[in-house]
């Protein structure tokens, strides 16, 4: 029996032994290997320049233990593609869109008027940790098996149109053919602004516009309606409601093996890039907004209390569609949180 006793010992002694160092040589691969940073934009585009910022300072910070290589341009897959990726542990981290295509909750962002004032508003909904916003993602990732990073800087959008609407200010009916992507809340967002929508593939889109079988387009930026659209374009309608955030997620089991000290860094080191490229992308938006108009296309902006009241209109009409999907008691804790934003905007 002694016997007996004592092999058992000396077997779970080794499994112990032998799982402590599996687990110190599964984190040391993770330390040596150069980690896949995934993004979705060119290369030479502010949102990527970032990224190459901060991975470059969460190296210097941990003395080397974390390097990341970005990967520009949507290289190693879709941005809807990464997320799985990420999950899987073939990509390490990504910059990309959250869709309910991993959990049936992740694509709240898509949800019309969450910030329809600009960046002011953008940092307060999704690059402040502590938003509501970011807590419900920070839940939905856990639960679709990945962590959240927090939103990440990416351009404001509007609707790019072939023709000026009389009434483009207001949600009364428009005689235009609007591009929209497949998603239902940002056709619904359309639809109660007074469009006609389209769902079509963003591939299609400036062709479409050419030929006239659509007359414009939403979810672009200032940017790209000026590089892409600016010679068949009359109008750039800047109201940002559909304000989809660009969002920064990392594999689970890779972000455990970092540790508390260095997890604490990288979080760090994210704060520090946010605060430092949100003024360049503001910077940019205008660029380019003046851009347009330099090249005879009119360019809509929106006082605050325009934006306050459109915003109001277009969340009354849409998000009640969506409380079975997100829960009443969810789109009554973000309704708040954008009318304490537009508060604090706005000085009340």
């Amino acid at each position: 029996m002694k016997c007996n006793t004592k092999n058992i010992v000396v077997i779970i002694s080794v499994f112990i032994v032998s799982f402590v160092i599996l687990t110190i040589n599964c984190d040391a691969a993770y330390a040596k290997r150069r980690l896949k940073f995934y993004a979705p934009y060119p290369a030479d585009s502010y949102t990527s320049q970032a990224l190459e910022e901060l991975t470059k300072m969460i190296k210097e910070k941990t003395d080397g233990e974390i390097d990341f290589k970005v990967f520009p341009s949507g290289q190693l897959c879709t941005y809807e593609d990464s997320i799985e990726e990420v999950r899987a542990g073939t990509i390490d981290a990504s910059f990309t869109w959250l869709t309910k295509r991993y959990h049936p909750k992740l694509d709240i962002g898509n949800l019309p008027g969450l910030c329809t004032n600009g960046f002011p508003e953008y940092e307060l909904m999704f690059l402040d940790s502590n938003s509501p916003f970011c807590k419900l993602i920070e839940q939905y990732s856990n639960e679709a098996g990945f962590v959240s990073l927090g939103g990440w800087v990416d351009p404001r959008i509007g609707f790019i149109l072939s023709k000026i609407p009389q009434n483009v200010k207001n949600n009364e009916k428009k005689n235009i053919s609007l591009r929209v992507p497949a998603m239902p809340s940002v056709r619904d967002m359309a639809g109660v602004m007074g469009y006609n929508t389209v769902t079509m593939d963003y591939a299609e889109v400036f062709s479409a516009i050419q030929t006239g079988q659509i007359d414009g387009a939403s979810n672009i930026p200032a940017e790209d309606a000026y590089l892409q659209a600016r010679d068949m374009i009359k109008c750039f309608d800047a109201n940002n409601m559909g304000s989809t955030p660009g969002w920064l997620i990392i594999n689970k089991d890779l972000w455990e093996s970092f540790g508390e000290k260095n997890r604490k860094i990288v979080q760090e080191c994210i704060a520090v890039q946010l605060k430092k490229w949100v003024p360049v992308a503001r910077t940019i938006e205008e660029k380019y907004e003046k851009k347009l108009e330099e090249h005879g296309v009119k360019v809509i902006k929106y006082s605050t209390e325009e934006c306050i009241k459109r915003s109001a209109e277009v969340r009354a009409k849409v998000w009640p569609k969506y409380a079975n999907v997100y829960g009443k008691d969810t789109l009554k804790m973000l309704e708040e949180a954008v009318i304490s934003n537009q508060k604090k905007l706005s000085g009340k």
